[in-house]
């Protein structure tokens, strides 16, 4: 038995030692409470140091056993694509209608898309004067990954970058994808919070903010004050209410691995290797379809929707603690210059963005502006982070339309979720994807009236 502890259990064992690290300084030290660090940041810059000293390891019984970033980063895989499966099973929160908050939502897709593509043609052009003016031995392709890193966290990195390695044999994609993801967290903190603090100073908000509660800088609630977080929706005589959300959960997770391997095994090659590499979207998918079952046959009632988003919720917090074990410094040493430039680059130009549509926007345009920027350098938690800075009861309908925008991005966003697993394929036009949907956003969003004068 003593085998089985490593890799895989081991490695979850020091994640959940590093949030526990993470936990307890984000509720001691200052620093991390003023720029709203999570627990899973704090601990996962600390096991990324650890890792890369080489006294990341279990002990055994022939000596100590290292455990390497590739393990950590075959865990974040499964605990974003076991996380999609928690999010298919959820409901949009009731009251998301009115014509505001749709047209907020319509405003923060489109610029969604806008600025994963900005990110990406920023990455790639670094890669490729770099290369041009330096050489180098490296896939400039891997520069796209900024984008995909900022704007759609490690989860969909690693897919991208998994599809990549394993179908197109490209090299150091997943430890790139995942280094961007890992600095955009940083940015959206570092970056986000005195902008924040400055659109407050210069009255840039559309309410009055008020000062956030200490249990929110600590991360941890006073004594006496624990709201509920789930309901109970079966007998535990029977079985836990927990285990039941979980025994869901885990049979569609294996059924889109089931799917994933019939299309690994039957589409032709080029496009097979999208069968485990979007197993992800296969869980939503197969999820969606079963909550829309359960709904019909009048089982619905059994399925808890705050239970679902603590399980979410959970695998989250893992896997951003897990991304930052998952880079390999030496692995990063070669593009370590044309990197840290693309980073630099691409959050000027996704800063720059966020505030000219921002100060045009309709209505609540900072807090849409930079609610943005923490969505698209870390992911839709950052954003939440720095929109409760400036709107701390979340009067604005802000919050609402950032749930809302996933239906839209549903459909606005497929031509580059779709596009983004073929960049190795010679000659397909990635660029020129990008080059359309930058162009053709702002023409839209002007003829619906989403661009107006400034108002800050």
């Amino acid at each position: 038995m003593e085998s089985t502890f490593y890799p895989y259990l081991g490695a979850l064992g020091w994640t959940g030692l590093f949030l526990l690290i993470g936990t307890i300084i984000r509720a001691k030290v200052k620093f991390f409470q003023t720029f709203l660090f999570p627990a899973s940041l704090i601990g996962g810059i600390i096991g990324f140091f650890v890792l890369n000293a080489g006294w990341l390891g279990i002990p055994s019984s022939t000596g100590w056993k290292t455990i390497t970033p590739v393990t950590f980063s075959t865990i974040t895989f499964h605990l974003f694509a076991f996380g999609f499966v928690g999010i298919g099973l959820l409901q949009a929160k009731s009251g998301t209608s009115g014509k505001v908050v749709a047209r907020g939502a319509l405003w923060i897709a489109l610029i969604f898309g806008l600025l994963f593509s900005v990110q990406a043609m920023v990455g790639k052009g670094t890669f490729d004067v770099w290369k041009l003016l330096f050489g180098g031995d490296f896939f400039t392709g891997n520069g796209y990954l900024l984008g995909a890193g900022f704007t759609q966290g490690p989860g969909q990195t690693q897919a991208y970058a998994s599809i990549w390695e394993t179908t197109y044999k490209i090299s150091n994609s997943l430890n790139v994808g995942l280094a961007f993801a890992a600095v955009g967290f940083l940015v959206a903190g570092l970056v986000g919070v005195p902008l924040a603090f400055y659109g407050i100073k210069k009255g840039w908000v559309s309410i009055e903010g008020g000062k956030l509660p200490q249990c929110f800088l600590r991360g941890l609630m006073d004594k006496g004050d624990n709201p509920t977080c789930a309901r109970s929706t079966t007998h535990p005589a029977n079985i836990d209410s927990v285990a039941f959300h979980l025994a869901i959960m885990a049979t569609l997770y294996a059924l889109a691995y089931a799917f994933g391997v019939w299309w690994l095994c039957t589409m032709p090659k080029g496009i097979n290797g999208l069968g485990i590499g979007m197993i992800f979207a296969w869980g939503m998918f197969f999820a969606m379809i079963a909550r829309k079952l359960m709904a019909k046959f009048d089982l619905i009632h059994l399925l808890d929707g705050e239970t679902t988003r603590r399980l979410t919720g959970a695998t989250v917090d893992f896997m951003i603690c897990a991304v930052f074990m998952g880079i390999q410094v030496r692995q990063l040493q070669e593009v370590a210059m044309p990197f840290l430039i693309a980073v630099v680059l691409g959050t000027i130009a996704t800063l720059f963005i966020c505030l000219w549509f921002g100060r045009r926007s309709p209505e609540h345009g900072f807090e849409r502006g930079l609610t943005l920027f923490g969505y698209c350098t870390g992911t839709a938690a950052s954003g939440l982070l720095l929109l409760r800075i400036v709107d701390p009861e979340f009067d604005t309908p802000v919050a609402v339309e950032v749930g809302l925008m996933n239906v839209f991005a549903t459909i606005l966003f497929k031509p580059i979720s779709w596009s983004m697993p073929f960049v190795p394929v010679e000659g397909f036009p990635m660029l020129w994807i990008f080059v359309a949907v930058t162009v053709v956003t702002p023409i839209v969003m002007y003829f619906l009236k989403m661009i107006r004068k400034p108002a800050f």
